[in-house]
């Protein structure tokens, strides 16, 4: 082997002990006296046997061989200063030494060895000797002296430096290595996506020596990237970039391989934005695609302002920390997918918790063996039990259910049935639209059942209450049809009875006067039955009070006496007149009337009723008294509540007060309810509002005698169905002197009119063929100009088309059942209005 190829850690010591050998023998020569030159000797060699025998472990760390130099220095000053040496030789032998060691390389050792021996030849070229002991030791024993000490300083130097430089490697690398422990451990302990890749930047852009070290996370596309963390910019958070901006991330991400810049100046590569770069002072780029299996997730980007290039190692380690990056990077993404996800189930669920908690109804879901998983909060609010009471136990147990209408199939799903059950409340007995649906898990398999329970209690009484107010509306049809059918023959009766009067002997006319009586009486009572039956549209007028109480009562005094229910009044006379809806009104106190009654009846004892009218407060009051059980002080809070009642099933709805404080409320008003010593008292009040409406006074016509009848002469055509009816308006009429032309029906009237003059035209509004109404369209297309001369006849003012017909027209109207005199006076303004 070559000396030139020998390692320096093999040359050093064999150089040594020849070092310090010519060390010992120049000594020796150059002492000047016998214990210098044994101590010039002993010094060398003792140092290089001690050195050499000293066991291997000690030799071997690594500041070894600099103490070692500093060591042999120190010997080498010693032995010259136990010899007087030349100055030549000191200079030399340490200038040798130091440059040696420092440049640490065998070949500027060798050079700086000929430069130490031609300085010292040169330098003491006029004082050596050449005799032959002289030579030797002033001339051949330094030289070679000289010539040791180089190499083996040179060597020394070469291993030091070589130490240095695997010191300072490994280092380095140790450096990598903690820094990519650390960027594991990161990885590993969170998941956080911003704090991992900080980390990652911080580290890399450290130990690389870069002043910008970026990780960028590219979209599906690679248009566009988002800077995830930056070395350079703490703050950088998913900062959105256009890569065709940067064509080196361009190029890393389409090729997945590292593009390594050396110089910005001269790569055509970044072309595009070299001014920029050159600008802002980077010299190097790096970008490292962050590869996850084929998969592209972006990239690490680095930039460096120093003149050195990316070392080898340097690409090496960010080449690792790329892959860690990736990793991290991929996982983290994973993270926030799974964390968007369980927070997206979460908001979910409690979406769900919140729409099941929401909803009024009952919400209960089962496993397979009957066992309560959910309780919702209407199913503890109709239950009056919390979940955490219930959820566990058996759903029978908790809530017995009475099937009131078995099960069926919903809309045909498969397991989803529908019922009807009545359970036992918080508030008492409820009745629940039941349904029930099957549960499944993930394989599809049932699970469990959802239960759905609408407490449909109040409905199934509305339901209820409907069908009974369709009856009593069927029932209201059918005694307006009879009151109506009724008004004829009592045409009849008031009619020909008021007549036979008028030319009755005393004798007879006592009992035309009570045939006279009952037949107004039962005019009154149907007159009452269609007006409480007839439906009226809301409408306030100036109305007294007491006409109101006076007509309901005439209407229910029979079946007040049967119920034997006394009635008493106290009316205020001077009771102020105010603004209501009569109907409306009417239909208060008829319930107030009606529970007054059944309450007495309730006692199955006979009771009295004291209906009072007075003025308190500004208001105008009536007081409905009974002599009943009163109202129980749980009942009062409750009995305006719509269908609340204390009757049994079928006696009442629980509508009649709420539906009456509605009314009240409307008109300004209030109902109030006090227990008295006699039983309870019902009190309505209505605000005193409003002016009185100029009543229009009709002027009664009187009986007339024939010459001075307004009909005398007149020609009047009567159309009327009922002959009994027909046959009365045409005797009123021929007695007063008129020409009475007679028609059974509309279509015989329009015959009667084709052609002729009347100056009056009595029809009925209800005929056979043709009615009335038709009759008179008829007359307003053909014959306008005796229109002002229609008058109608009709029994029935309960029909909707019958009322809006007569609304609109300035005829006049005749109700049923006639009287005479009331026939007379509204013919007679009929006439009076139509000239």
């Amino acid at each position: 082997m070559r000396f030139w190829d020998v390692p320096a850690t093999r040359l050093v010591y064999p150089t040594r002990w020849l070092f310090l050998s010519m060390l010992a023998v120049t000594g020796g020569f150059a002492a000047v006296s016998p214990t210098r030159a044994i101590l010039a000797v002993l010094i060398p060699l003792v140092a290089a046997a001690a050195i050499h025998f000293m066991p291997r472990a000690r030799v071997e760390p690594g500041r070894f061989e600099k103490n070692l130099f500093l060591v042999d220095a120190l010997l080498l000053a010693v032995v010259l200063a136990i010899t007087p040496a030349s100055t030549v030789l000191a200079v030399s032998l340490f200038g040798l030494v130091l440059f040696a060691g420092l440049m640490g390389d065998r070949s500027r050792a060798l050079a700086a060895v000929l430069a130490a021996l031609a300085v010292y030849l040169v330098s003491g070229f006029g004082s050596f000797s050449l005799s032959g002991q002289d030579l030797l030791a002033g001339v051949m024993t330094p030289a070679l002296t000289i010539v040791a000490a180089g190499f083996y300083f040179g060597a020394l130097g070469e291993r030091i430096s070589g130490e240095s430089t695997l010191v300072a490697r490994a280092r380095r690398e140790s450096a990598q290595l903690w820094a990519l422990l650390e960027i594991t451990d990161t990885v590993t302990r969170s998941l956080d996506l911003k704090q991992v890749m900080t980390q990652i930047v911080n580290w890399v852009g450290k130990l690389a020596g870069s002043r910008s070290c970026s990780i960028l996370l590219a979209d599906d596309s690679h248009e566009h990237g988002f800077v995830v963390a930056s070395s350079d910019r703490p703050d950088v958070d998913m900062l959105e970039i256009e890569i065709d901006k940067y064509p080196e991330i361009r190029k890393a991400l389409e090729t997945r391989e590292p593009v390594v810049i050396d110089d910005v100046q001269s790569d055509p590569v970044v072309e595009p934005v070299r001014d920029v770069l050159l600008e802002k002072g980077y010299r190097a780029v790096l970008v490292l695609p962050l590869m996850f299996g084929r998969e592209v997730l972006g990239c690490l980007f680095l930039r460096t302002r120093r003149e050195t290039p990316f070392t080898p190692a340097e690409i090496r380690f960010c080449k690792v920390a790329a892959g860690a990056s990736a990793n991290a990077l991929k996982n983290a993404l994973l993270y926030r997918d799974v964390a968007d996800e369980a927070e997206k189930l979460r908001a979910t669920g409690e979406t769900l918790r919140s729409i099941l908690d929401g909803s009024p109804d009952l919400i209960v879901a089962t496993d397979t063996a009957g066992s309560i998983r959910e309780f919702n909060h209407g199913a503890e609010r109709l239950v009056g039990l919390s979940s955490e009471a219930v959820v566990g136990r058996r759903l029978t147990d908790v809530i017995p259910m009475e099937c009131k209408r078995g099960p069926e199939a919903l809309s045909g799903e498969e397991g989803i049935e529908r019922s009807e059950v009545r359970i036992e409340g918080a508030d008492g007995e409820l009745e629940m639209d039941l349904i029930t649906a099957p549960l499944h898990d993930a394989r599809g398999e049932t699970s469990g059942k959802v239960w759905i329970g609408r407490d449909v209690t109040r409905l199934r009484q509305a339901e209820r209450s409907l069908v009974q107010a369709e009856r009593l509306s069927s029932l209201g049809q059918v005694v307006a049809g009879v009151a109506h059918e009724l008004n004829n023959p009592l045409s009849g009766v008031v009619g020909y009875a008021e007549l036979l009067r008028q030319e009755a002997n005393p004798s007879q006319e006592r009992d035309l006067e009570r045939i006279l009586v009952s037949a107004r009486r039962c005019q009154k009572i149907v007159m009452n039955l269609l007006s409480f039956s007839r439906k009226h549209p809301l409408e306030k007028k100036w109305n007294d009070l007491n006409d109101c109480l006076r007509g309901l009562l005439e209407l229910k005094e029979y079946q007040l006496r049967s119920a034997r229910v006394e009635v008493q009044l106290e009316l205020d006379p001077h009771l102020p007149q105010t603004s209501f809806d009569y109907h409306q009104i009417e239909q208060v106190v008829l319930n107030l009337l009606n529970n007054a009654e059944q309450a007495i009846q309730g006692t199955g004892e006979p009771g009295v009723v004291i209906a009072r009218t007075l003025v308190r407060n500004g208001r105008v009051c009536l007081e409905i008294e009974d002599s009943g059980p009163g109202v129980s002080e749980e009942v009062r809070d409750k009995i305006f509540d719509p269908f609340f009642t204390t009757k049994g099933i079928g006696e009442g709805t629980g509508l009649g007060l709420s539906l009456s404080y509605g009314i009240l409320q409307e008109h300004g008003g209030e109902i109030l309810v006090r227990n008295t010593e006699r039983g309870a008292c019902f009190e309505i009040a209505l605000p005193i509002s409003g002016a009185p409406i100029a009543e229009v006074i009709e002027d009664e016509i009187s009986p007339s005698r024939e010459d001075d009848s307004p009909f005398h002469g007149m020609r009047v055509l009567v159309a009327e169905d009922e002959p009994v009816v027909l046959d009365l308006f045409s005797r009123i009429l021929r007695e007063d002197g008129a020409e009475v032309i007679l028609a059974r029906d509309g279509e015989e009237a329009w015959q009667r009119l084709e052609g002729a003059e009347f100056d009056l035209v009595v029809a009925d509004i209800r005929m056979p063929r043709m009615d009335g109404q038709r009759l008179y369209e008829l007359v307003a297309e053909e014959r306008p100009e005796l229109l002002r001369r229609f008058v109608f006849a009709t029994g029935d003012m309960v029909r909707q088309d019958t009322v809006r017909f007569l609304e609109g027209l300035p005829n006049r109207i005749l109700t049923k059942p006639l009287q005479v005199e009331t026939v007379r006076r509204v013919l007679n303004q009929a006439l009076a209005s139509s000239k």
